[in-house]
This record gives structure tokens, C-alpha cells and sequence, in this order.
């Protein structure tokens, strides 16, 4: 497997190489760790970049970088010592940056934290991570605080039973994950049809109930929460086999408010979810969806890409 981290030396970049002990990363890893600078960093002047003096300050910019990814480089490899692990500083626009990065050495992941450093040091890992969700062809880490050090590892992974969503349960069930390590397929409908109570006075909706369209479109649904139900089970039983304690959760309701609600309440260490779901007449939209979950979850979210 080959992880990508973006490491600006942020607590949000600290946080996210912590967070790696928890993502169930095998042994057999290559890692390569990238510092971005660009016009603007650092923050401190460098003797020799004064006017009137002969120094090099965009020399000067990319040692202080090339230190910074190897700060990120040790930090990796005193976590994992069996991996292989380097190092490498860049220049120029952060997110293209990394973007041409993933597409020249193609990683499997990247790992990179919700937010970065100071608006002047010009790393801005938080727009940068929006970028990469969106458009990076592999699957991306985002890390928002610090990494849970208590208790077992819990996962969840959210399904609309899309390809995509399958691509999921295929990650967390390939990872190499701690014995007690737990997983829950947390399975989100939304009906076509809400309450009618809700929508018109009784009268009109016990008319409204008995429409021909009304009744093909609920059951319709009942068909789609059948699916789904059996999706999660299905999943379930794979998550089982892989060595992994795992249940399931249906519910009814908005996909990234229910994610990021069942997130918090199970204290999940991770989210994992799918860069797109079912199409539009499908109604669970999970590629919409991923972008809402990674700006509101209190954990790690992981956009799965499937290649």
C-alpha cells in the first residue's frame, strides 16, 4: 500500500499522522511525506534576504521545507518502523501540488488534516484538504482532531449499496486492524414519501393515501429499505469474516446528518464513505454527501475512490 501524507507542521498535520495508528494500515507500507512551500513561506526572515545582501531567500524557504518533511518523515517512521518512509519538499500551489504528486507516484491514500498553519505561513492545509476530497483520484484522510488512544477501535462505515459504497467495506475489510477492533454498516434511506400527517390536514391526507402514484411510490420504498437492509447485513457478515466485530444500523433520514449524528453517539474513531453513491433517481447521493460529512464529523473521515 502507498500512503501520501501532507504535513505542514500544524497540530491538524500532527494530529494526522497520530490518527494512522487507528486506520488499520498494514505493515507492508510505502509512505512518502510532502511538505508544500510557496511564495509567502516561511513566516521568519532568514539572514541574507534583506535588500542590498546576496542571500537566497527561495533557498533558504526550501531547506526549511525539505527540514519540515523530514520532521513528518520521523514522526511517520517512529510510528511504523516497518515501513519505508520519505520525505520530500515542493514547491508552488499547494493542492495542484499535491495533485501532480498523486498522479506521478499514485498513491492508495492520502492522509492529510482538516485545517493547517497560520494564513501567513501559506500552507492553508484546510482548503487543501476540500480540494482533494473533490478531485483526487484515490482515496483521501481527512483528520480533524486528535486521535482517540482509549478503548477499541470503532469504524463506521456508511452504504446506499452503491459501488462506490461497496468499495467501503472492501477498504476497512482489507486493512490490518487490532484484535477488538469494531465496525458498523450504518445504512441511511430516505423515503420519497414523508409523513403525510405532516404534509396536509388528516382529511386530505387519508385522500391523498389512497392516490394510485402515492401507493406505487410507497412501495416503492418499502422495496428500497428492504435492499438496503439486506446490503448492510451482507456487508456485515464480510466485515465478520475479515476478523472484525461488526453490526449494522438502518435509519430513515438526511445521509450526512445521520453519518455525522451516528459518528458522535458511537464515538467512532473513523467515518468511512464514498467519494459518489447512487445516482440522482436513487435519492442517497453519497458523493454529495462525503463533502458535508468531512465538514461536520468530530472524527477521521475517509473519502473511498474505487480504482
Amino acid at each position: 500500500m502507498r500512503v501520501l501524507i501532507a504535513y505542514d507542521g500544524s497540530a491538524h498535520a500532527e494530529n494526522a499522522i497520530d490518527d494512522m495508528r487507528r486506520a488499520g494500515l498494514p505493515r507492508q507500507t510505502e509512505a512518502m511525506v510532502v511538505s508544500i512551500a510557496h511564495r509567502g513561506f516561511p513566516e521568519t526572515k532568514h539572514p541574507g534576504t534583506e535588500a542590498g545582501e546576496f542571500g537566497n531567500p527561495w533557498k533558504a524557504t526550501m531547506q526549511e521545507a525539505e527540514a519540515l518533511a523530514e520532521n513528518g518523515r520521523s514522526r511517520v517512521q517512529s510510528i511504523f518502523p516497518g515501513w519505508s518512509v520519505s520525505s520530500e519538499p515542493l514547491w508552488g500551489d499547494p493542492a495542484k501540488m499535491l495533485l501532480k504528486t498523486i498522479d506521478v507516484w499514485k498513491p492508495d491514500l492520502v492522509v492529510i488534516g482538516s485545517h493547517g498553519r497560520s494564513v501567513p505561513a501559506k500552507l492553508l492545509l484546510g482548503s487543501v484538504s476540500t480540494e482533494l476530497v473533490h478531485h483526487a483520484p484515490c482515496s483521501v484522510r481527512v483528520v480533524r482532531g486528535p486521535a482517540n488512544v482509549e478503548g477499541p477501535i470503532r469504524v463506521l462505515i456508511a452504504t446506499d449499496g452503491s459501488e462506490q459504497a461497496e468499495a467501503c467495506v472492501d477498504a476497512v475489510a482489507r486493512r490490518s486492524w487490532p484484535d477488538g477492533t469494531e465496525a458498523r454498516v450504518l445504512a441511511v434511506t430516505q423515503s420519497l414519501v414523508p409523513t403525510v400527517s405532516a404534509m396536509v390536514p388528516a382529511l386530505e391526507g387519508q385522500t391523498f393515501a389512497t392516490e394510485p402514484a402515492y401507493r406505487i411510490i410507497e412501495e416503492f420504498d418499502e422495496r428500497e429499505k428492504a435492499r438496503i437492509r439486506w446490503t448492510a447485513d451482507t456487508d456485515k457478515e464480510r466485515l465478520q469474516h475479515a476478523g472484525l466485530s461488526a453490526d449494522t444500523v438502518v435509519v430513515d433520514g438526511d445521509p450526512p446528518r445521520e453519518i455525522n449524528a451516528e459518528a458522535e453517539r458511537w464515538h467512532a474513531d473513523s467515518v468511512f464513505v464514498g467519494a459518489r453513491g447512487l445516482g440522482a433517481l436513487d435519492r442517497l447521493l453519497l458523493g454529495s454527501v462525503s463533502g458535508a460529512v468531512v465538514n461536520h464529523a468530530h472524527c477521521a473521515v475517509e473519502i473511498v475512490r474505487h480504482q
